[in-house]
């Protein structure tokens, strides 16, 4: 049992470091449909995951909030564990920026939970772990784990093939280096797509993810792999998504 409970804790675990990148249509959508300042609509996608040999289910939506803050919220859930993450930022000028990021998961019924809160006015930066706050550096233009996904789509659109982001992970900020490398068409359980193919790089690790993007989909998400020391340690696959009130298809073959 400690045995199982270490490996689910570290499957969640990197799912929590890579998330799920998640890329939309290039379908006509009305101005309710998307963002000031991006162009990206608002979107619903699923997605089936394998890590370590355990099948986890994956959910993603990128919506509007009340109070003009848009919000991207992902979650992934097995019979013995579940994920729970949520960022809420606003678009300036085709950048975010940043204003909260809350993680939850529960390993066999075990809850950790944590947060950040960006303060941009204040240049500051706090991380609160179990109700204890502590304050990490202040990089202007760093991103949560999950901003940085959209931030991703808005430069591929913006034809970037050489892209680096600085992502707050626990309590430090790393570069990461995402590099167009090639165009593939492969198949999914959503149907076949045009793809790029991505290599994301990171500092002072063995762990390399290779992500495959729909082209005719403006850059939807439609695999991921993560390998570490050339041995997989999960893969995800696009199962359907509705974006911009379309369903998201594969070429007609």
């Amino acid at each position: 049992m400690i045995h199982l409970k270490q490996t689910i804790t570290k499957c969640i675990k990197n799912l929590c470091v890579l998330a799920i990148i998640t890329f939309h249509t290039s379908a006509v959508v009305g101005q309710e449909s998307v963002s000031e300042h991006s162009t990206l609509p608002f979107f619903k996608a699923n997605y089936d995951a394998v890590i370590s040999g355990f099948a986890v289910q994956a959910k993603r939506e990128y919506k509007p909030l009340e109070n003009g803050l848009v919000e991207l919220s992902f979650s992934a859930s097995s019979w013995l564990a579940n994920l729970t993450e949520t960022s809420r930022f606003t678009w300036q000028k085709a950048t975010i920026e940043p204003s909260f990021f809350s993680s939850t998961r529960n390993v066999l019924g075990i809850k950790k939970a944590s947060q950040l809160d960006f303060n941009h006015s204040n240049k500051t930066l706090t991380r609160t772990i179990e109700n204890k706050a502590e304050n990490l550096t202040y990089i202007k233009n760093s991103l949560d784990r999950l901003s940085f996904q959209l931030q991703l789509q808005q430069d591929l659109l913006l034809h970037k093939h050489n892209i680096v982001y600085k992502i707050v992970h626990n309590n430090s900020i790393k570069n990461n280096q995402f590099e167009v490398i090639g165009k593939e068409i492969i198949p999914t359980k959503a149907g076949d797509f045009k793809t790029l193919k991505i290599k994301v790089i990171r500092e002072n690790t063995s762990r390399v993810t290779f992500i495959w993007v729909a082209t005719d989909w403006r850059y939807l998400l439609v695999r991921l792999i993560q390998l570490k020391d050339d041995k997989e340690q999960f893969s995800i696959e696009l199962t359907d998504a509705i974006v911009g009130n379309q369903a998201v298809s594969g070429l007609q073959l």
